[in-house]
């Protein structure tokens, strides 16, 4: 299904609902599905114990009361911190979801798309394997294109399962080979990047070009009119109003 997704522009939440919510927690996500996002962006790491955990960073400082290095705790230990009360005090007491708690609160969205990143780690490929045989449990797998910024994953995603994957421009990627860019199905392309010649560079190669982040107005109609396929947002609030007001989904 998500092979057909760019048929139509699509709005996706970064982390979910970030710039109202903290960012990659339920909560978030919650708010996302309920402005009408068509797809949720969230990144994974594996944890001590091999659980599937959903932050950015790799450490806990700046989205939890925590300290040190994600994979350095258990499922257990994570559990403990707030992942709430840096953004705003009403927002303590969320904790920092598994991937599986996210399938579960997801399951019901039978429209939605997955951005699912496998952030750069030491066992990113291993995550990344733990993570495609959870969708294949949950049977969401082909609503997912699996991306990172470690060409070893997005090719390992590419040559062992055959799906989707978004990667990066080759000055981004770490591990990039001659034939990464090549694999790629999508490419994440930062706003400062985005301008006509840019975008229809990857058009021209059969990759589909999703910009981030496009959070104002005048960032939406950038990438739109620049031949962006999806864009990304924190604030996905003027790309659904824009997109909606031009007929685009």
């Amino acid at each position: 299904m998500i092979r057909d997704a760019f048929r139509r522009f699509i709005v996706s939440g970064h982390r979910g609902y970030s710039s109202k919510y903290p960012e990659n927690t339920l909560l978030s996500f919650q708010a996302a599905i309920e402005l009408g996002v068509d797809m949720l962006e969230l990144d994974l790491h594996l944890s001590a114990d091999g659980v599937i955990m959903i932050m950015h960073d790799n450490t806990l400082e700046r989205t939890s009361n925590g300290t040190g290095l994600l994979r350095d705790n258990t499922c257990a230990q994570l559990k403990e911190l707030d992942a709430g009360g840096w953004k705003a005090k009403l927002f303590e007491g969320l904790k920092i979801p598994t991937f599986d708690e996210f399938l579960a609160l997801v399951a019901p969205c039978t429209a939605m798309f997955f951005s699912v990143e496998i952030k750069t780690e030491p066992d990113d490929v291993a995550c990344a394997d733990a993570a495609i045989a959870m969708t294949n449990a949950y049977g969401v797998t082909d609503r997912c294109v699996f991306t990172s910024f470690d060409a070893q994953v997005t090719d390992h995603i590419h040559d062992r399962y055959g799906l989707p994957n978004l990667g990066y421009w080759e000055r981004y990627m770490h591990n990039a080979r001659p034939d990464t860019v090549d694999k790629l199905w999508s490419v994440g392309v930062p706003l400062n990047d985005v301008n006509r010649q840019h975008m229809r560079m990857w058009r021209d190669k059969g990759i589909w070009p999703c910009a981030f982040c496009a959070d104002t107005e005048e960032q939406v109609l950038l990438c739109i009119e620049s031949g962006a396929a999806m864009v990304t947002c924190n604030d996905p609030e003027p790309a659904l109003r824009i997109t909606a007001q031009r007929g685009l989904r």
